[in-house]
């Protein structure tokens, strides 16, 4: 059921979603697909972005940004990816995983490079916070580097205390408005 409930919540977000966010890479005029990873393709396209940014562009991790969060049953773990309407390719991805209860973190937002004009980020923060609300989550946090502050904050979201060491980088834990 509770499946059955995520797949209807990701159709109808993934409606909403790409009605209103448009704008891309090369100047085109692009429509955006943001939805729960459901494929094998998808889930390929998203470790894969991941990896491109985390670990080949960021230098945040060596080998693997894959953790017990992507891997561990015990975890309840959402893959939210952004498509290109026109040819499917998937060019955003975020986590959102269960942490405990109620509790919820977002994280790995990765954008590939011709994409990270705010649009498609924007879209895959929305459209997680939407995701969090249809999973009745209570609380919904995230650790971000410290140039994705501005970003999250016109986006509703709160800061939490000083920014701590997280992943061997400064990273500010951040708190979406679920209201």
């Amino acid at each position: 059921m509770k499946s059955t409930l995520r797949v209807m919540s990701s159709i109808l977000l993934t409606i909403l979603l790409s009605l209103t966010l448009v704008g891309g890479g090369g100047g085109d005029l692009e429509e955006f697909i943001f939805k729960v990873a459901d494929s094998e393709y998808e889930l390929e396209s998203y470790f894969r972005l991941r990896h491109e940014v985390f670990v080949d562009e960021k230098k945040i991790f060596t080998n693997t940004d894959v953790d017990k969060y992507d891997t561990n049953k015990i975890h309840e773990v959402i893959h939210i990816v952004a498509l290109k309407e026109s040819d499917g390719e998937i060019v955003g991805a975020v986590r959102c995983y269960r942490k405990e209860n109620d509790t919820w973190f977002g994280g790995r937002l990765s954008v590939a490079q011709d994409y990270r004009n705010g649009r498609v980020g924007e879209g895959l923060v929305k459209f997680a916070v939407k995701t969090m609300k249809a999973e009745n989550c209570k609380k919904f946090l995230a650790y971000v580097q410290p140039r994705d502050v501005r970003f999250l904050k016109r986006l509703g979201w709160t800061t939490i205390g000083e920014p701590v060491v997280y992943e061997g980088s400064h990273h500010q834990l951040m708190e979406a408005d679920l209201k």
